[in-house]
């Protein structure tokens, strides 16, 4: 009984000796992600002025360079991508496959259509962890406008409602709101930080609360209420594009299907009879034109089950 007592002890005091370990790491990597944001915050500020109309941030990415433009856009994904790395690496992706390509077919055509494929990897990739996080940026905002309008009501600032979104909820809308509250310790205002979250996100219903928030200044108002109406308004939306999809997904299966079937098709006959399919790469002209239709169908179909457009 003594020896199984002292082994309890000695299990029940490694557990808590991990516990609090595991608690203090968790308390580092919450400070060093709070020192991290404010030093973003701060390169912000000294890299680019802020517009003080709250349409100029909406308006902004209007005009500007390309590769200004595809900054933001990598910037967007939430992920710690260089954006001249992922830019050169798409006519590089598109120089090596399409000269393999050409190497073993000796067909131009065939190596150019395997070198466009190529050099639009690097932009699918960027976009599909784009779309991602503002998807999940779209699910937690109902929550965080509810969060902000009861904070309001409770008699508290707009700066202090953004720092319990940043401090209650999870990324990425927690690292959005905490590099707001950041901002807005070093100066700036409630509206021009929700300005550079517009801009930063590219999200319909943040770039509504940016004129909101502009409104509200001028000519005052409830921005409580505003804030509950703008959340059941992105609910109401999620809700649409939920039954969209599913009403579309049948259609979508098939056109999928449709699409992978020539390729599964083409393997299978080569496996099993390669001199049948051997005649097909004589025509290198009728496998580009295929291909093609093949993606020109597959994005027809993502514009037409895209509720934005």
């Amino acid at each position: 009984m003594a020896g199984f007592l002292l082994v309890a002890g000695i299990n029940l005091l490694l557990l808590d000796l991990a516990q609090e370990r595991k608690q203090l790491l968790k308390t580092k990597l919450e400070d060093e992600r709070r020192l991290s944001q404010l030093e973003r915050a701060r390169s912000s500020m000294a890299a680019a002025s802020v517009f003080s109309s709250a349409y100029g941030a909406i308006d902004e990415g209007e005009g500007l360079a390309f590769y200004h433009r595809w900054r933001i856009y990598v910037a967007q994904t939430g992920k710690q991508l260089d954006p001249l790395v992922t830019l050169l690496s798409s006519p590089l992706l598109a120089l090596v496959l399409g000269a393999l390509t050409f190497l073993l077919t000796q067909s131009v055509i065939l190596a150019a259509l395997i070198a466009s494929l190529a050099a639009a990897i690097p932009f699918l990739v960027v976009s599909k962890l784009r779309k991602a996080r503002r998807n999940q940026l779209l699910k937690q905002l109902p929550d965080a406008y509810e969060m902000l309008a009861r904070v309001l009501r409770s008699g508290q600032t707009m700066t202090q409602a953004i720092r319990g979104v940043a401090d209650e909820f999870s990324p990425p809308i927690s690292d959005e709101f905490g590099f707001c509250w950041e901002q807005q310790n070093l100066g700036l205002s409630p509206e021009a930080s929700f300005q550079e979250l517009a801009k930063r996100t590219d999200i319909l219903e943040i770039k509504i609360l940016v004129v909101a928030l502009s409104i509200h200044r001028t000519t005052g108002g409830n921005l409580a209420v505003l804030l509950l109406k703008l959340s059941k308004l992105i609910r109401e939306r999620e809700r649409i594009r939920g039954k969209l999809e599913t009403l579309t997904a049948e259609g979508r299966f098939q056109a999928y299907l449709l699409i992978a079937l020539p390729f599964v098709l083409a393997g299978i006959i080569s496996l099993i009879n390669p001199e049948y399919m051997a005649p097909l790469f004589d025509y290198p002209i009728v496998l580009a034109i295929a291909a093609a239709s093949l993606i020109l169908g597959y994005f027809w179909i993502q514009r037409i089950i895209d509720i934005e457009k």
